[in-house]
């Protein structure tokens, strides 16, 4: 297995993911069918249940074999990885119960950007992300990865006006679409379309649930044609946001 040299974006066919450990079987069954391996993810113990065992949450992959961990993730899941061949760094940032201390590495990274309230960006994720030149833009939004879904190196989807302007000022191509009640969070109104997806292959995007149920469908699957980007729906019920599906090793 190889790592993925840029973070979200694998090159070939996905062969292992972080997920979130409570994500439902048909997630898990259609990842292992796919010669996926999945590293679950445990919950956080510091952060308040509905995002604790969000992979987003308490890792940020800078690049190549280098993750970013919040303190007090579980010591032998950090162990893992590192027996996996990743170099495993504390971030400095303990993460808290409730927003904002919850949002330190959850830091959308897309291509040579990554976007992030910067106020409460980890500061080894800050200075790791400006030793590999990469630009990291202020947005208001904590939640940045949870509301990005990468779909390659300057394209992605987003429900965050914010988020969509900033990146479209750097010349990325993105699609705006509406905050959708059809992204299941519980006890939450609603999740995220980042947390819901994840790249399984260069063109294949990994959504939780039936897409086709969401609000903004038909502009999905037209931006996603636009990519060559396909679809992959294993579980037909509304979507979930697990933390995002995060890609860690090709083939």
């Amino acid at each position: 297995m190889n790592v993925l040299r840029m973070p979200n974006l694998p090159e070939g066919n996905v062969s292992c993911v972080l997920l979130d450990s409570r994500a439902p079987r048909k997630i898990i069954d259609g990842l292992k069918n796919r010669g996926i391996e999945i590293i679950p993810i445990p919950a956080h113990p510091d952060v308040y249940p509905a995002v604790s065992c969000h992979p987003d949450i308490m890792f940020h992959h800078i690049m190549g074999n280098i993750i970013v961990y919040a303190p007090n993730t579980p010591p032998y899941l950090i162990e893992y990885i590192c027996k996996m061949g990743f170099k495993m760094i504390e971030g400095e940032t303990f993460l808290k119960n409730k927003y904002p201390g919850t949002i330190a590495y959850n830091v959308a990274r897309v291509g040579d950007f990554a976007f992030h309230n910067t106020k409460y960006t980890d500061p080894v994720v800050k200075k790791l992300l400006e030793e590999q030149q990469i630009r990291l833009i202020h947005v208001n939004q904590g939640y940045s990865k949870c509301l990005t879904c990468v779909v390659d190196s300057s394209s992605m989807i987003t429900s965050d006006r914010e988020i969509c302007r900033k990146a479209e000022s750097v010349g990325m191509d993105v699609l705006l679409i509406e905050p959708d009640k059809s992204i299941k969070l519980e006890p939450f109104d609603m999740g995220f379309i980042g947390g819901a997806t994840g790249l399984i292959a260069k063109n294949k995007l990994l959504f939780t649930g039936d897409i086709t149920l969401h609000k903004n469908y038909k502009e999905i699957n037209d931006f996603l044609s636009l990519k060559a980007v396909d679809m992959v729906i294993i579980n037909d019920g509304h979507l979930i946001d697990l933390g995002t599906i995060i890609p860690i090793f090709q083939e």
